[in-house]
């Protein structure tokens, strides 16, 4: 596999005893230094995909944000004893900057997470509201990739319950479907308060005849009061 060397901006490099997350020919990375020493690492952790580039330099190793686990940041290896390293990529520090040597990017392989999006996309979904976290790491590149095709448009939210409220109010302003989406646990129940609005006024999810064509479809969420708490028969 052939590597191709590409610059850094001035402002991306950190100064001593300091790593950040850069964004490198579109890929991230987590470029630390450490003394006379500059390292770059892939921007994820191998035990949850944590990000790399937030953590810390504690006595010369780069700790993880989410678990503490250390890694050497110029080689990647973890301390002695542990074999479950970071991949590492060559840096070097020029007159007009500094320079990583980065791999060609690998074919993507289609996932589980890409035929959801394509699913969403194929039923009129063209904004999604949420956060990205550990949890929905695969869905959230599967929506990248997506947004890149120009099928789509993510919006980043800084709380569940926004991403919640906004799915509503688009679905109220547009009649249009939209989704919106959160890490696993306390993140999904986060949702539920603007779920539940949308559920109240039926929107977002309403399906309408198009032009020429008979009938069509509307699925609502709201309940008739004479039928609630009965139980159908089959």
């Amino acid at each position: 596999m052939t590597a191709n060397w590409h610059r850094v901006d001035e402002v991306d490099v950190p100064a001593d005893g300091r790593v950040r997350s850069v964004v490198v020919d579109g890929r991230s990375i987590a470029l630390a230094r450490c003394g006379a020493r500059l390292g770059a690492l892939d921007n994820k952790c191998p035990h949850q995909g944590g990000p790399l580039g937030e953590g810390s330099i504690e006595k010369g190793l780069l700790r993880c944000p989410w678990h503490g686990y250390d890694y050497d940041p110029i080689t990647g290896q973890p301390p002695e004893g542990f074999s479950d390293s970071v991949p590492s990529y060559p840096v070097d520090e020029r007159a007009d900057g500094v320079y990583v040597q980065l791999p060609e990017p690998a074919e993507s392989v289609r996932t589980v997470a890409d035929v959801l999006v394509e699913t969403l996309v194929a039923h009129g979904v063209t904004h999604v509201f949420g956060m990205v976290g550990h949890s929905n790491l695969g869905f959230a590149e599967a929506m990248r990739r997506a947004e890149d095709r120009g099928e789509l448009t993510y919006i980043g939210i800084r709380h569940e319950g926004a991403a919640a409220f906004a799915a509503s109010a688009y679905g109220k302003l547009t009649g249009r479907p939209a989704v919106c989406f959160a890490i696993a646990g306390p993140g999904s129940t986060n949702l539920l308060t603007g779920l539940y609005d949308a559920k109240l006024e039926a929107t977002a999810r309403r399906r309408r005849p198009r032009p020429g064509r008979v009938g069509g479809g509307c699925l609502r969420c709201s309940v008739p009061a004479s039928a609630r708490g009965r139980r159908r028969d089959r």
